[in-house]
């Protein structure tokens, strides 16, 4: 898939008209900016905040483990210092100003491009971005399908996604059920939710 498609939404329009009075619309896009996006927005007073995540996540961080001479490293401490070492990269890269709070989360199918670790990071350092009216959407792969990811997302339609072919194809994925994602996103539950024929099944978030 070189060219664009599109893809149609059930649950953007709902995430759209709920957000219909806020001035200025604050919009995270994990992703990088695309056209449709843009233009999309581009008639309403808004801020569209584009992240380019997936370079972020192309190459893991380093761990700061340092263990006894002839000592083994346990799984706990293993785990601790890779949740801190994304957790501080994702801060990185995502250093808004202070006070800024997103009214829509563009995750598009970024989740399943981290581990439980990285997902929960993520989620961590996006946290003090999400207000008590945040909404979200998302795609979570449930199981392992070929062809589904490595793709870029924008907003075509209040009811139709822009779909083309990423540049990310490298990246490894993590297919798991809506609940263990979700559990990891904080500040976040599901509103609704529809599986896909392709096998996606996408997601509308409201932080709670």
């Amino acid at each position: 898939m070189s060219a664009l498609e599109t893809l149609p939404t059930r649950l953007m329009p709902d995430l759209l008209d709920r957000l219909e009075n806020a001035s200025p619309l604050m919009v995270f896009d994990v992703g990088f900016g695309v056209h449709e996006t843009v233009e999309f927005f581009g008639n309403r007073r808004c801020r569209l905040h584009f992240a380019g995540l997936h370079e972020t996540v192309a190459i893991p961080p380093a761990l700061k483990l340092k263990p006894q001479f002839g000592q083994m490293v346990d799984k706990a401490a293993q785990d601790e210092a890779a949740y801190t070492a994304w957790l501080e990269k994702f801060q990185a890269a995502m250093k808004f100003e202070p006070g800024t709070r997103f009214d829509l989360c563009l995750f598009w199918d970024f989740c399943n491009y981290l581990d439980d670790l990285a997902l929960k990071a993520f989620a961590d350092a996006l946290a003090p971005y999400v207000g008590p009216q945040t909404l979200g959407h998302a795609y979570i792969l449930l199981k392992a399908e070929a062809g589904v990811l490595n793709r870029e997302y924008g907003v075509f339609a209040r009811d139709q996604i822009s779909v083309r072919s990423g540049q990310h194809k490298h990246l490894p994925s993590y297919p798991r059920p809506q609940a263990r994602v979700t559990s990891m996103l904080k500040g976040f539950a599901v509103n609704h939710s529809v599986l896909r024929r392709d096998g996606l099944l996408e997601i509308a978030l409201k932080s709670g």
